[in-house]
């Protein structure tokens, strides 16, 4: 009875409330699109007003007679409210604006721009202690083209479509968040069009960065310069477009774009400052020249009660590609409950970044219009009647339940998956190698997959196989136990976590010498703590060197031998942010430093091993950015052995020049051969920093600049005990340095990007310098992809 009571007086305020505000929308009158941070005065009250929001809608009080509306671009409206017959009100657009002329002295937006950055680090959420709010985020697909650009089957498909979009998803999730770097989204119901039970949410603060006060703002891994970061104003142009006084509060309209002949990636748009604090009250910001992608960002701050300004709106919209193939992905997410007094430990936050309700089920649509901000129009609902159709008519369900199958190179079948990995492989040792894998899968067991592969080397003409049983415990933990059977070739130097098994990468390419294994190992795999996944294993191998050479162990020579390692890895992400999509973790790319530390144990006797040693491999992975000087990238790789071992269990390979193989290769010396050096004790660094766009910000020809530099230094103990083999070793510092030209040569795809080919000059110098000048430089391809 009092639950009842307190709904009835609760629906009684609102209803109330309702009734002593008017709302109204603001849109462009040429295309009917909402117009956001719009200024409202309220000129019967001295000093009053509002602000639209990102959907452009406002209300005013009862008691309001007459309404100024102004927003840059538009013309200014005086309007009596009694005379507005319709809630739509539509902005037409300025002839011509005069821009802001400054005689003498300094640019007055300069000064707003200055007092906004200083107090940055204050008004930035992240430097709250934490905090904590819900969202409701809606999501849409659709075409971008216009009319002129669309083809026939473009033309057909939206005449099927009935005026529906590709795709529509809504999610409703709460927020934590944790200084100085702990986030979670727990998300409490997701739709998505096509789907019945969708195992994944996508949410519009996922495409934009939460707050504008970093100094560089990331979309899509590029780094865009913040108007609002220090010495802002020598890259970009700012204009004092409108002051407006409300309440005891100053608004500062300020428009910012680029300067001519600046080329860095830049934004350009429109900022409201709030003089209580210089805060950001409403930023509405785009891309400048970002190719066949282009993103446009919308923010709006509101005062808190603890007098903080806090995200209340976000929106984006990100096109990709021009021409008939060209689709947008537009989102908005409205934050509610704001708590910045929340109190958090890091036990309150989970090993992965999202998690998923356990009461995450199908909600009806008195859920969902609780939280909406508005009812869904009708192309929306369309949408949903339309795209769920199609969805139950090709089981969108299931095909989307392949993807972490696909993500791991398999293709899943009835009771049994087909290992992509092992259909085809290139080396310079085997040549091209033909092989099938098969394991079993959830059909039969979801806890155990047993499997094998069997592969043919047509250059070295040898069969290779293996087997191997796999326990899945732990999907939360990632606590894996994996037994294996191998008869195959490994690289020599092939140390753990010393190569990337990638078919794509270019020094798996460059794979020549090998040794024969025969090998039976056990693994486990778990995500220990959060940021931290560690790896124990023991391994005992048959080798048989394929290349000449003979080991001095003790006076014998040896040419094969067993060894018996025990080994166990760490890794530790210092930002990690693991999210779930589609049933599949993925860890998002970060530049924050990652270090990875390998420990192998020698096992003397046992299960026949011969050697004892111990072996320790650690590497450092970090990239950062230097405001107007571009992006660095560096990976510091440390490595010892203590004992005399083989050739194969040493450390080699850290090349990657090979004349009939010439591509530029990351973190691996580029004029070195690929076994040029041996080392049991090496210390490497390996720098690059891109520059960016330096010659050109616009037409065709736009190669981001880099500068390679990279060094080496180790040494080798008991060198003579290494027979019949040639090698040299770095007990002098190796230096080499490299200009490389990316995207030189870009190749459109489908207007929505471009296979770019770039070039590469190296040269090695200092003691490790050749004596024909001419072998020191070595000339290189790269090839990637890019948007711009």
């Amino acid at each position: 009875m009092r639950n009842l009571f307190f709904l009835f007086v609760f629906s009684f305020f609102l209803n109330s409330h309702s009734q002593n505000q008017k709302r109204f929308q603001l849109l462009d009158a040429e295309n009917e699109k909402p117009v956001a941070f719009a200024n409202v005065l309220f000129n019967n009250l001295n000093q009053k007003g509002t602000t639209s929001d990102i959907d452009g809608i406002f209300y005013i009080p009862n008691n309001v007679q007459n309404i100024t509306i102004s927003y840059v671009g538009f013309e200014t409206q005086i309007l009596n409210v009694n005379d507005i017959t319709s809630s739509k009100i539509l902005l037409k657009l300025e002839v011509s604006a005069l821009d802001e002329v400054v005689l003498d002295g300094e640019n007055p937006a300069h000064r707003i721009i200055k007092l906004a950055a200083q107090n940055k680090d204050f008004n930035n959420p992240n430097t709250l202690e934490s905090y904590s709010y819900n969202s409701y985020d809606k999501i849409i697909f659709t075409s971008k083209s216009t009319t002129e650009e669309k083809d026939s089957m473009m033309i057909a498909a939206e005449k099927i479509m009935k005026g529906s979009y590709f795709f529509i998803t809504e999610t409703i999730a709460k927020h934590k968040y944790l200084k100085p770097r702990l986030f979670q989204d727990s998300i409490i119901a997701t739709k998505t069009s096509g789907f019945k039970q969708p195992n994944f949410a996508l949410l519009a603060s996922g495409f934009q960065p939460f707050s504008f006060y970093d100094e560089h703002i990331e979309l899509f891994e590029t780094n865009y310069l913040n108007p609002i970061s220090k010495g802002s104003t020598r890259k970009y142009k700012f204009r004092l477009k409108e002051e407006i006084i409300k309440d005891n509060d100053t608004l500062f309209i300020i428009s910012f774009e680029p300067k001519a002949n600046r080329n860095f990636e830049a934004l350009k748009g429109i900022l409201t400052i709030n003089s209580n604090k210089y805060a950001v009250q409403s930023v509405d910001a785009e891309t400048v020249n970002s190719g066949k992608i282009a993103f446009k960002i919308q923010q709006k701050y509101n005062l808190t009660k603890e007098n903080y300004w806090f995200p209340e709106q976000l929106n984006f919209e990100m096109v990709v590609g021009t021409g008939p193939f060209s689709m947008a992905y537009v989102g908005k997410s409205y934050i509610s409950d704001i708590d910045l007094s929340t109190p958090l430990t890091s036990k309150d936050f989970s090993l992965t970044t999202n998690i998923f309700s356990k009461e995450l089920a199908q909600k009806d649509d008195g859920f969902w219009n609780e939280f909406r901000r508005d009812t869904l129009d009708y192309r929306e609902k369309r949408t949903y009647v339309f795209i769920d159709s199609i969805g139950e008519l090709i089981k969108m369900d299931k095909v989307f339940s392949y993807i972490p199958k696909l993500s791991e190179g398999r293709i899943p079948l009835k009771y049994v998956d087909i290992d992509l990995n092992q259909l085809y492989k290139y080396n310079k040792y085997e040549g091209s190698r033909l092989g099938l894998g098969l394991y079993t899968n959830e059909d039969i067991s979801k806890t155990v997959s047993v499997g094998g592969y069997g592969a043919y080397g047509f250059k070295d003409h040898t069969w290779k196989y293996g087997g191997e049983v796999l326990f899945d415990f732990s999907k939360e933990k990632d606590f894996t136990i994996s037994l294996k059977y191998k008869n195959d070739v490994v690289e020599t130097g092939d140390f753990t976590g010393n190569r990337i098994n990638n078919i794509l990468n270019q020094r798996t390419w460059l794979a020549s010498q090998m040794d024969a294994v025969e090998s039976y190992s056990i693994t486990t795999n778990m995500k220990l703590f959060r940021n931290v996944d560690w790896s124990l294993g023991f391994n005992n191998s048959k080798v048989s060197p394929r290349y000449a050479y003979l080991f001095n162990n003790n006076g014998a020579s040896v040419f094969n031998y067993t060894n018996s390692e025990f080994q166990f890895g760490l890794s530790y992400h210092s930002s990690e942010k693991i999210t779930n999509m589609f049933g599949l973790k993925i860890r998002e790319i970060s530049d924050k430093p990652i270090i990875n530390f390998l420990y192998a144990k020698g096992l003397n006797d046992v299960f026949d091993g011969e050697f004892n040693y111990n072996k320790f491999r650690l590497t450092l992975d970090h990239s950062f950015v230097t405001k107007g000087l571009g992006k660095t990238t560096y990976r510091l790789d440390l490595g010892y052995i203590d004992k005399s071992i083989p050739y194969g269990l040493l450390f080699t390979g850290e090349g990657s020049y090979d004349k009939d193989i010439p591509f530029v290769v990351r973190n691996y010396f580029q004029t070195a051969t690929p076994y040029e050096f041996l080392s049991n004790k090496y210390a490497s660094l390996f720098t690059t920093h891109n520059f960016g766009r330096l010659f050109n910000n616009k037409g065709f020809f736009q190669p981001d600049v880099l500068l390679h530099n990279n060094l080496g230094i180790g040494s080798l103990s008991d060198s003579d005990n290494h027979q019949i083999i040639d090698f040299s070793t770095k007990e002098e510092l190796f230096l080499e340095s490299g200009l490389e030209l990316q995207n030189i040569l870009k190749l459109p795809f489908m207007d929505i990007g471009y296979f770019g080919i770039g070039v590469g000059g190296f040269y090695r110098y200092g003691y490790h310098h050749l004596e024909n000048s001419k072998d020191n430089f070595v000339f290189k391809y790269s090839f990637g992809f890019t948007f711009k």
